[in-house]
């Protein structure tokens, strides 16, 4: 049995009616959440929905709606009496026994323990609409401030300026973590005195005693010797005992250090979001301690925790020792007997990757997962959602008349899937995630020909929103699993691979063995496509399809599936033998990247012109001839007049109308 994990409270499920861009929607979330979608889709509203509960930031007021924060298909809601409500549940509170305490009444599980907290925008009379905001499903139990203090949110705007915060001593993240720790008050006065006395110095330059008298006669000039203006002074800064600290400047670098505001906005935002971080850790367990209240604490630790965590630091402090990990033990007794900021905060970050380089994206993304904290991220970064965990993504599309919200959280596959499908998201291929359509699709040819062939079509992907993402395997079932949970269209173009089967002797038995790579003939008696064999599997194994009957193409295409008769090379040579321009472009193609002689050429033609296809591929195959699928695909997808294959046709306007709605 593995050692129990210490549990921090997260937000499990939103469910949010009528509210901006949602009519009714509910989303399961984890402990570090990835939200995602294109621009206005309500990514900002479903973090402000959060918000009127949990943020301490708003006021009342703030929290007050208007009839524009009604679902725009809802007419006239006041006249109407419509309602707006937010609900969130929270999960991962056991281990603390102040929030425990605090959030009693508003428990609607014990397995697991979960907490429900509902905002309600209705009306209150014939004329007037107010909000309540309740814990559990009974109205009467108010959430008041004093939760808010306990359990709360934080969000880092998309549009921060992280250099006004370092210089606004109440925003400060800096200013938040010293007050995290408690100063010797009157050695901080001592030095405060010490800094003034220093700096009256300076008002013995005799520069300084010139200006002084300059300015003095001045002002004597023009207003003559009133008292209010007639005695100027300078003065240094006055040093208050109480705010010595806020004077503290962060500084950068490692040759030449420098203030915040002179490096890049990209480090400047590095820095700050780090420090907030650092700010909003779990406070339960000290990382530094008065010797005289750890030795208190001792009296009552039966377990030895204390002498095990702790090690002597300086004449003041124990300091929490870094050579081990916090265990559930030591988390319970001091949140059960150590007085100290047991609030939780959640944290949204919008956009983490303002300013950032792509690589510096995926490290703060790897601290901020790493993190015993809640954290919610908005993002449009392909960085970021390379390296988020599959179960980790919530994805906000337009249906219809509302935003649907779908979510990962209780995706389908399994730990072997999921790690795959982890490795497989690059920076590339996480595109899909921003798709509003995708084609799925098994090999580098296919990644240049279809856009290309599409724009052939008059199809411009783009304009639709659509991705082609290269899988590099036939093996597409995690990845219809990942779109169906995220409910994103797509259709997936695969090979047909032809095959005929036929009877040889082995060793005096008579056996079947399937010919691969060969046209259809009429003398092809018994044949298939293994293409159509894989995706019936495929189909199988989600339980789509069933066991044991059979299904026709059309079938598999309402299930996203298209194939080609053999392959798209050679399904593209079959269907352009016919034209002589195209026929021409694919001949000169293979010239130009072959390093082959003339005589190789002139067989290339040879074999395309008497429809000897897959002899014409496998030249273009062959390591010795150095042109390759993917290459020649590339310089292939440069002519605009290419003929279709029909399955590439029939998809691209089949996924087309899936988006569109028809």
């Amino acid at each position: 049995m593995g050692k129990e994990m210490i549990k921090y409270p997260f937000i499990s499920k939103v469910i949010i009616k009528n509210f901006r861009n949602f009519i009714n929607e509910e989303a399961e979330l984890t402990n570090k959440q990835v939200i995602l979608g294109e621009n206005n889709i309500g990514k900002t509203n479903f973090v402000r929905a959060l918000q009127l509960i949990l943020d301490p930031s708003l006021s009342d007021s703030d929290r007050y709606l208007e009839e524009t924060d009604f679902n725009d298909i809802i007419e006239n809601p006041f006249e109407n009496k419509e309602v707006i409500e937010i609900s969130i549940e929270i999960q991962g509170f056991e281990h603390n026994t102040a929030l425990l305490a605090t959030f009693c009444d508003a428990t609607i599980n014990t397995d697991p323990p979960t907490i429900k907290i509902t905002y309600e925008f209705s009306p209150i009379s014939e004329k007037e609409y107010g909000y309540i905001i309740y814990l559990g499903d009974d109205k009467s139990f108010a959430f008041t401030h004093q939760h808010r203090k306990m359990l709360n949110l934080k969000v880092i705007n998309g549009l921060r300026d992280a250099n006004s915060d370092f210089k606004n001593s109440r925003k400060s993240p800096l200013n938040q973590l010293l007050k995290q720790y408690d100063f010797d008050k009157e050695l901080l006065k001592e030095i405060a005195q010490n800094m003034k006395v220093e700096g009256n110095a300076i008002l013995s330059f005799e520069e300084l005693l010139d200006l002084k008298g300059k300015v003095n006669n001045n002002i004597i000039k023009i207003v003559g010797n009133q008292t209010s203006y007639s005695n100027i002074s300078l003065e240094t800064v006055d040093i208050n005992p109480d705010k010595i600290l806020n004077t503290l400047k962060l500084m950068i670098g490692a040759s030449k250090q420098r203030p915040t505001s002179e490096v890049s906005l990209g480090v400047t935002n590095i820095l700050y979001i780090s420090l907030v971080l650092l700010s909003l850790e779990d406070k339960t367990v000290p990382t530094l301690i008065f010797k005289e209240e750890l030795d208190k604490l001792k009296e009552i630790d039966s377990e030895n925790l204390l002498d095990e965590y702790y090690e002597v630091q300086g004449e003041r402090y124990y300091k929490l020792s870094q050579k081990k990990e916090i265990s559930l033990d030591l988390y319970k007794f001091f949140s059960n007997y150590y007085d100290a900021d047991k609030s939780h905060t959640i944290l949204v970050i919008e956009e983490p990757e303002a300013h950032l380089h792509p690589i510096l994206q995926r490290c703060i993304f790897r601290d901020v997962m790493r993190k015993p904290m809640s954290i919610i991220l908005t993002t449009h970064s392909t960085d970021i959602t390379s390296v988020s965990p599959i179960n980790s993504i919530v994805h906000l599309r337009f249906e219809k008349d509302s935003v649907a919200i779908n979510s990962t959280k209780n995706i389908n596959l399994s730990e072997k899937e999921e790690l795959d499908l982890e490795r497989y998201m690059d920076v590339k291929r996480s595109e899909l995630y921003f798709g509003k359509g995708v084609i799925l699709v098994e090999g580098i040819a296919e990644e240049y020909l279809v856009p290309r062939l599409a724009l052939n079509l008059g199809i411009d992907l783009d304009f639709y929103g659509i991705l082609c993402c290269n899988i590099n395997s036939t093996n597409f079932k995690p990845f219809i699993v990942l779109l169906k949970e995220l409910d994103i269209p797509y259709i997936i173009f695969t090979d047909g691979d032809y095959f005929y089967e036929i009877e040889v002797e082995d060793d005096g038995k008579t056996k079947t063995e399937r010919v691969y790579h060969e046209l259809h003939k009429k003398s092809h008696e018994n044949h298939g496509f293994l293409g159509l064999e894989l995706a019936l599997t495929t189909l199988q194994e989600l339980k789509i399809f069933k066991l044991e009957e059979d299904y026709t193409e059309d079938e598999f295409n309402r299930e996203g599936y298209y194939f080609s008769d053999y392959t798209l090379e050679i399904d593209l040579m079959i269907k352009n033998s016919t034209d002589a321009n195209a026929s021409s472009f694919i001949c000169k193609t293979f010239n130009e990247l072959t390093i082959g002689g003339i005589q190789q050429k002139k067989n290339f033609e040879k074999e395309y012109k008497s429809g000897d296809f897959y002899s014409c591929l496998r030249k273009i195959e062959s390591s010795q001839n150095k042109v390759g699928k993917g290459r020649y695909a590339q310089r292939l997808s440069t002519y605009p007049n290419m003929l279709v294959p029909s399955y590439i046709e029939n998809g691209l306007k089949n996924l087309i109308s899936k988006i569109s709605g028809d």
